[in-house]
């Protein structure tokens, strides 16, 4: 059994929870105090998305051959946006144009991808049932946030529910999906 892409997809789940705790305390930080810490916050965003592609690659890996439309069709339109988000945020730290609102649309997109994943580990077993649930619990994180910003803008109260979600979930997920692969990696 070929390991790399396990210990890629592992290093890269940790990387991207790392990303994500890092990204949560600069944006509180940043409203209080300004930059550098807006920029510390855009970086972590171009992590979580180069990272993303990877990770959902490995669950696409991992769910082809027992749904493979639907895994298929969330690692797509989840590594585009993750990969579309990562270059807008490129673009934010070289360029300062802030393209937020798209951004904050392919981080839903994202979570939408990882309730798909989360929801086909926990019918096929793949994954421990608990892991699977956090994986789900992340991307309706990421989905609240996304839905939120629509209907209420950053301060609403959906915004605060869906950001309090993701930046819990998705660390304690990435962090275990990560030592699970990398577990792998070394047979």
């Amino acid at each position: 059994m070929n390991t790399t892409p396990y210990r890629l997809a592992g290093w890269s789940a940790i990387l991207s929870a790392i990303a994500t705790l890092v990204g949560a305390v600069t944006l509180v930080i940043f409203f209080s105090v300004g930059d550098p810490y807006g920029k510390i916050n855009d970086v972590s965003s171009v992590i979580i998305g180069l990272t993303a592609i990877v990770i959902l690659f490995t669950l696409y890996q991992s769910h082809r051959s027992s749904a493979p439309i639907v895994s298929l069709i969330a690692f797509a339109v989840g590594a585009v946006a993750m990969l579309v988000g990562a270059v807008l945020q490129m673009l934010l730290v070289i360029t300062g144009t802030n393209f937020g609102d798209i951004v904050t649309f392919v981080f839903g997109v994202y979570g939408a991808s990882l309730l798909t994943f989360g929801w086909l580990a926990a019918s096929s077993g793949i994954l421990p049932r608990a892991l699977a649930w956090t994986g789900i619990a992340a991307g309706l994180g990421y989905v609240l946030v996304t839905t939120g910003f629509i209907l209420g803008g950053p301060n609403g109260m959906l915004t605060y529910i869906g950001g309090a979600l993701s930046v819990i979930a998705y660390p304690v997920w990435g962090f275990w999906l990560g030592r699970i692969w990398l577990k792998s990696a070394n047979g």
